[in-house]
């Protein structure tokens, strides 16, 4: 990461807190850039090649962890360098990032790779501060080698479109989210979703009646976090599936006023972690 970049990062998202997000939306894609491309470098550099000269410069000395195996602060990631380092590489590596989604100081990250001959779909979301890395979250599933619904459980649309809708989009997910999947009002999904949903969760055939059967045995108790970039909004919920504690991170594209596509990517929360944090 080169000093420029971060300093600029640093100076617009003071800003942009200071000034209670009245900067000029050049300002505000600038810092969403920026963001971007500081957990990109860092996905290549720290993660991709095990460098820990570089992750100890981009991660904040008191950086929190989310991830159940992987110990809090900066000195908990360096630890996993290593391991890293010992990973098999796979011959042919798929495109390693389908969605980047920013807002503020967050970054979400949805992609699929391969760790140990096994691929896995993931769901990153990570918090800058200062244009450094300061805390991360994530979700990790074996990716399912066929689907019930026909489509691909990463692959999709990623072009972000309709910036100037990102509020009017967050808040049409988070009427469906409270109004639906917590209150268990299915009888109004018509009212948030298309009627030809697109589904991605590749337990989850497409269609609106699918999806309510798909929650026979989910139970959302919690809305954390709604990020959103023009026509995508990622939540982050906790629940129950089958009477045991999951984190919940549901991805939708959103069309003339109505969710359209969903992905998702889901984990069994563990009685045991490698921290406090918890993952939520």
């Amino acid at each position: 990461m080169k000093f420029s970049i971060a300093l600029l990062c640093a100076i617009l998202s003071v800003s942009c807190i200071n000034q209670n997000k009245k900067l000029p939306i050049k300002h505000i894609e600038k810092m969403k850039h920026y963001n971007k491309q500081i957990v990109l470098d860092f996905y290549k550099n720290a993660i991709g090649k095990a460098d820990s000269k570089y992750a100890s410069k981009v991660l904040k000395d008191d950086y929190i962890q989310h991830n159940p195996s992987v110990k809090s602060g900066k000195a908990g990631f360096l630890e996993m360098i290593p391991i890293l380092k010992q990973l098999p590489k796979p011959d042919n590596p798929s495109k390693p990032f389908m969605r980047i989604i920013s807002e503020d100081n967050y970054v979400v990250l949805h992609f699929e790779v391969e760790i140990a001959a096994q691929k896995k779909t993931v769901l990153d979301l990570y918090r800058l501060y200062d244009g450094l890395i300061a805390e991360h979250w994530d979700a990790i599933k074996d990716s399912a080698p066929t689907t019930i619904n026909g489509n691909p459980e990463v692959e999709g649309p990623i072009m972000i479109e309709n910036k100037k809708l990102t509020d009017k989009n967050k808040s049409i997910v988070e009427d469906y989210v409270n109004n639906v999947l917590i209150n268990r009002n299915f009888d109004q999904l018509s009212n948030y979703l298309n009627s030809n949903l697109i589904q991605h969760n590749p337990e989850v055939d497409n269609g609106l009646i699918n999806l309510k059967l798909s929650y026979k045995d989910v139970l959302i108790e919690k809305v954390h976090r709604i990020i959103g970039e023009g026509n995508f909004v990622v939540t982050q919920s906790e629940g129950k599936k089958e009477g045991k504690d999951w984190v919940f991170y549901d991805i939708y594209r959103l069309d003339k006023g109505k969710i359209i596509e969903h992905w998702s990517v889901n984990q069994l929360i563990p009685p045991n972690m490698a921290h406090t944090n918890g993952m939520i």
